[in-house]
């Protein structure tokens, strides 16, 4: 008798798994409302399916339905309360919606469940930005240059958030460490030309601007797999947002 019912739901377990990856396929062409019925029919076959109910949240946050997509990952936790990825989800519908607090502290919990994840310190800093925050967003970098030490997008990236904080010159070291490690990085040439603006040095500012036209002559060379950074280019922090980071 035990042998047939492991055998039946090793049998619905596949059969789910089949069409969670029918629901991966035309949730990838487009069409969401086919690739949820999938997700439902494997739902139907094992209900506490955490990576079924993972990609039935993604679907309705890109098709636009927030709430609901909440849902599914308040479900997930329910499961597997240690699921980093739920949390990381969710922070990122909560992002959708503009609740940029709610987003941070789901962002927080998926690193405490997973600290060696780079991309929750990626988002988690994404989330400080948009609060202009940029003191817990430098934090945020400043981890991940303890995992990765030698990669300039980190070191851009905490340039870009130095900047914001207006400190123009400690902003500037860094994105020159950033060119050290990575000398045609223009994106990072670009704000070192904007840093030097700043600082009043603007001779050295137009040798950046002649570097970057220099560049655009030369063919394009294939792009090494990197961080993708927010592009927050020296906003200030509020009043209320500076006494917040005390």
């Amino acid at each position: 008798m035990f042998e047939n019912r492991a055998n039946n739901e090793a049998s619905l377990s596949v059969n789910a798994a089949v069409k969670l990856k029918e629901a991966i396929s035309l949730k990838n062409k487009g069409k969401f409302e086919s690739a949820l019925m999938s997700i439902e029919e494997a739902l139907k076959l094992q209900g506490n399916y955490v990576d079924a109910w993972l990609m039935k949240g993604v679907i309705l946050g890109q098709w636009g339905r927030c709430t609901e997509s909440l849902k599914c990952y308040d479900k997930i936790l329910e499961i597997d309360p240690h699921c980093a990825n739920a949390w990381h989800l969710k922070g990122a519908t909560y992002s959708m919606m503009s609740r940029f607090d709610q987003a941070s502290d789901c962002e927080v919990k998926a690193i405490e469940l997973n600290p060696d994840n780079m991309d929750f310190y990626l988002s988690l800093a994404t989330f400080y930005q948009k609060q202009k925050k940029f003191k817990d967003a430098q934090k945020c970098y400043e981890e991940l240059l303890k995992q990765k030490p030698n990669n300039p997008q980190i070191h851009y990236l905490i340039g870009i958030t130095l900047g914001n904080k207006g400190e123009y010159q400690k902003a500037l070291d860094s994105i020159e460490q950033a060119l050290r490690l990575k000398a045609d990085f223009n994106e990072a040439l670009i704000i070192k030309g904007i840093l030097l603006t700043k600082l009043g040095r603007g001779d050295e500012a137009k040798l950046c601007t002649e570097k970057l036209l220099e560049t655009k002559n030369e063919p394009e060379k294939p792009k090494p797999e990197q961080l993708n950074p927010p592009r927050y280019y020296f906003q200030k922090e509020t009043t209320d947002t500076k006494k917040s980071n005390m």
